[in-house]
């Protein structure tokens, strides 16, 4: 079993730890002034001392191999020990097809009050430490089953800029957003069951996450965030919500890997994790 090495720490255990397993999505070097920046799979971002470079290259290697670390860190997000762990309940994405001209017409609801009916209707008894993809999967995925509605999902990509600026401990959020007829316009919502009491407007749901208050600008390819760490505080990415995590915005943009439906693997995992 790899161990990635803990740093010296002055502090107790009993005063504050959070551990949590996940894989290793992409790491952002910094230096000896800034912090390195460890994200993770399921959203969460470690703090690294700018100046560990070897355990930056454990990290490198975890990434390369998709091991799965269970990550121990203190109550200012930064890194305190790492370890290679079994996960019993991983799975294997599952390759979808090819599809170039696949066109995804999402519902437009006929008003506010039918997308708070939606909203009403989405489940509560989520566990508390579950992902913010896997909640907004099966929330999306059970009103398509129950009423047949084409949601959308709405990515929320945090910078580097912005989670060193704040001390940001995730690097994304997500939720299902619905198109409502508001005066014969579509307007988007956004559905978010943990942190909102209705449908919001994108920018009042972003200002719940953006300290700053800046505004998040809406692109289409995840290389226009990837690319851009330092203009910005954040970008919006909208999809289908068949979308279930980052990857899948990638393999669309790398490799023309659009999904057309919902993958049960993923809807499994997701109320394993979730609910």
């Amino acid at each position: 079993m790899k161990i990635l090495m803990p740093l010296l720490i002055f502090f107790s255990f009993s005063v504050f730890a959070d551990e949590f397993t996940s894989r290793v999505e992409l790491i952002e070097e910094g230096d000896g002034n800034l912090p390195h920046l460890i994200k993770l799979e399921n959203g969460r971002v470690v703090f690294l001392d700018g100046a560990e470079r070897e355990l930056i290259t454990d990290f490198e290697d975890s990434q390369r191999n998709g091991d799965y670390l269970e990550v121990v860190v203190d109550e200012t997000n930064s890194y305190v020990s790492a370890e290679t762990v079994e996960n019993e309940n991983s799975i294997v994405p599952e390759e979808t097809k090819r599809s170039p001209n696949f066109s995804y017409d999402p519902t437009v609801v006929s008003g506010y009050s039918e997308a708070s009916s939606i909203f009403s209707r989405m489940r509560r008894n989520y566990q508390y430490e579950s992902q913010c993809y896997n909640r907004a999967h099966i929330w999306a995925y059970e009103e398509n089953k129950r009423s047949n509605l084409n949601s959308m999902k709405l990515f929320l990509f945090f910078t580097n800029r912005y989670i060193r600026n704040y001390r940001y401990q995730w690097w994304f959020h997500v939720s299902p957003m619905v198109l409502v007829n508001e005066d014969g316009s579509s307007v988007e919502r956004v559905l978010d069951r943990r942190y909102t009491n209705g449908p919001r407007y994108v920018n009042s749901w972003t200002n719940i996450f953006i300290y700053s208050g800046r505004k998040c600008p809406v692109v289409q390819k995840y290389n226009d965030y990837r690319n851009n760490q330092e203009k910005e505080d954040c970008y919006l990415i909208p999809v289908s919500m068949y979308f279930w995590q980052p990857r899948d915005i990638v393999s669309r943009d790398n490799n023309g890997y659009e999904k057309k439906s919902f993958i049960k693997s993923e809807v499994d995992w997701a109320y394993w994790e979730a609910f």
